[in-house]
């Protein structure tokens, strides 16, 4: 027990992945996956059933509204440690969700207009999460953590029982554009002349594809968290037609609960080969995209950290992640005592990264140029544990599944197939020197991550835990 909280190691000799395919069927799954190799922030992997939600409406909703659901979600509860007490645990209980890139008209609402009709994706989602299990990818160990009086989850898990059988497969054309071809390049080039314009130095301008599976789309996320290991992996099972795949590389929001130290590391610079390392980062243009977000983190994280505690750590530095390099920078400071993670989250939220700068009029020309909203992609997935931590990553290289054939049976891993409609944004930050050929090609670099989970096609039988 620890304080208000509970905590227990369990003696399982099993991986994420392994502990991710046991998974009772008949329980949606909350998965957050770590799959890099940082030993200072992915190091961690979270499993939780998905128990109560709140859906946020941004057109309706209000800044306070979304900010005090924050606060409410992770009742104060007394942080957990292991070995001795030199090991904190990332989470204890709280909540697990997303927040839309959508949900930024409630902070910014003049970046953000709103202006085309709502998806039937909830803005934002977050669950509630009582206990969840928690594995150290660093000491390979298992725990169970949060409220003693909850349910237990490490029971949803059998590792050692019989298998049930499951597939999934492409359906039809591999990943594809929804906007008719040409009109990413109108955009950067409309982008373009803002910035010659001087109303901005920067904008991230994105665009919309679309695929198909059928089978399971449980057995599909697993597949591709495997196969693409990104340092910020998720898959939520939000409701029975509605999941969320993540494979995001970039850190949004750290917060440590103890020293009340806050992380943030934006990503600006991409190349598909390794081979293009040098030229990355002998580039200008790149740097200077990079330097123009730094400057916008500093700022944003600024408004609720302790005055002067707010440095650059890493200027720019190279990473190689599943399918690209990408330059990398990062930022930290002291979150004052008069703010908690609400008040963070609402001075930096939407991600710099897939804004631009300055910010506002950044957003207010992504509004004006992009045709469909965004959705959860730029927005940021994550948690906010009761301990006082939260992690936030941007959600980029993130997908919508979206069940679109009601058959019979277990809606994440039916014994009939069920169609999925998959769908993925990429985008670039445009500055004075971008070219709209050469930005199509980097987004789509972008899409590689997905191209190559779609690419493993697993219409061979593969393995779920069985029903109870």
């Amino acid at each position: 027990m620890i304080g208000s909280g509970f905590l227990r190691e369990l003696n399982w000799n099993i991986t994420p992945r392994q502990a991710m395919m046991a998974w009772h069927v008949d329980v949606p799954m909350l998965a957050l996956v770590s799959g890099g190799d940082s030993d200072a922030f992915d190091r961690w992997t979270i499993l939780s059933p998905r128990t109560d939600t709140t859906r946020i409406d941004a057109r309706v909703g209000k800044p306070k509204d979304l900010m005090q659901f924050i606060r409410d979600l992770a009742p104060a509860r007394a942080p957990a440690f292991i070995d001795g007490g030199r090991v904190r645990l990332p989470f204890a209980g709280g909540w697990i969700g997303f927040i839309g890139y959508e949900c930024g008209a409630m902070f910014e609402p003049r970046g953000i207009t709103l202006k085309r009709p709502s998806s039937d994706w909830p803005d934002a989602v977050l669950c509630h999460v009582p206990r969840a299990l928690v594995y150290s990818h660093k000491h390979r160990r298992w725990f169970e953590v949060g409220d003693p009086d909850a349910a237990e989850v490490a029971s949803l898990v059998h590792p050692k029982q019989g298998a049930r059988r499951g597939w999934w497969a492409i359906d039809g054309d591999h990943l594809r554009p929804i906007d008719v071809e040409g009109n990413f390049e109108r955009m950067v080039a409309r982008a373009v002349e803002y910035v010659h314009a001087g109303d901005i130095f920067q904008a991230n301008i994105t665009q919309p594809f679309r695929a198909t599976i059928r089978g399971c789309a449980r057995h599909f996320a697993l597949d591709a968290l495997t196969t693409t290991a990104s340092r910020y992996g998720a898959y939520l099972e939000l409701d029975e037609s509605r999941s969320l795949l993540s494979f995001s590389p970039e850190l949004f929001l750290d917060l440590d609960g103890g020293t009340r130290r806050v992380t943030t590391r934006p990503m600006k610079g991409t190349r598909p080969d390794p081979a293009d390392a040098h030229e990355l980062m002998a580039s200008e243009k790149d740097t200077a995209e990079l330097h123009m977000i730094v400057d916008l983190m500093r700022n944003d994280i600024g408004r609720v950290c302790e005055i002067g505690s707010v440095r650059v750590d890493k200027a720019r530095t190279l990473e190689n992640h599943p399918t690209v390099l990408q330059t990398v920078a990062e930022v930290s400071g002291t979150l004052a005592q008069q703010y908690d993670f609400a008040d963070l989250f609402a001075a930096c939220f939407p991600p710099g990264s897939v804004t631009g700068a300055p910010k506002v009029r950044a957003m207010q020309i992504i509004d004006e140029l992009e045709s469909v909203d965004r959705g959860p992609y730029c927005g940021a997935i994550g948690l906010a544990s009761s301990c006082g931590s939260a992690l936030f990553s941007v959600a980029i290289r993130t997908a919508q599944l979206t069940r679109t054939a009601q058959i019979a049976g277990n809606v994440h891993c039916p014994a009939d197939p069920e169609s999925w409609t998959i769908d993925y944004h990429a985008g670039c930050g445009i500055v004075a020197e971008s070219d709209p050929a050469t930005e199509n090609l980097e987004c789509i670099a972008k899409t590689r991550i997905l191209r190559v989970a779609l690419a493993a096609d697993c219409s061979s039988p593969t393995t779920v835990a069985p029903r109870a």
